[in-house]
């Protein structure tokens, strides 16, 4: 089972969203993302989770998901005379993508389901 199917991702994408060859791959890891988030694959799949899927192949397409990540900068300093200017990121923060933080939204809104962090679980019966 999972929350997007190719079908279901050209309906809401449109048939053209990629290259015939690159769907499958696109979908797959859309899936990847949202069963990493989610945790389970709920049945019946709530059209949120399907809107969700096709906002993540939206940022993969976009090359703002599944890009690499940048070395979390720690501390940057910038001095010039009289002027200073200093960054320093916490620890293990990363940056979230606009297509990831509205498929996170898409998530929270549906009944029963929250986005799994490292401080909470979901416990089913």
């Amino acid at each position: 089972m999972s929350f997007i199917t190719i079908t279901e991702a050209e309906s809401n994408l449109g048939a053209d969203f990629a290259p015939d060859s690159d769907k499958a791959r696109l979908v797959l890891l859309a899936n990847t993302w949202m069963k990493n988030q989610v945790g389970f694959v709920p049945d019946p799949v709530h059209e949120n989770l399907k809107l969700a899927s096709c906002e993540i192949i939206k940022g993969i397409l976009a090359k703002v998901i599944y890009n690499g990540q940048d070395q979390a900068l720690k501390r940057k300093k910038v001095k010039a005379d009289s002027v200073e200017s200093e960054k320093e990121f916490q620890d293990g923060s990363i940056a979230i993508s606009s297509f990831e933080q509205i498929a996170l939204a898409f998530i929270d809104s549906v009944d029963g389901l929250k986005p799994k962090s490292g401080f909470s679980f979901n416990v089913r019966r």
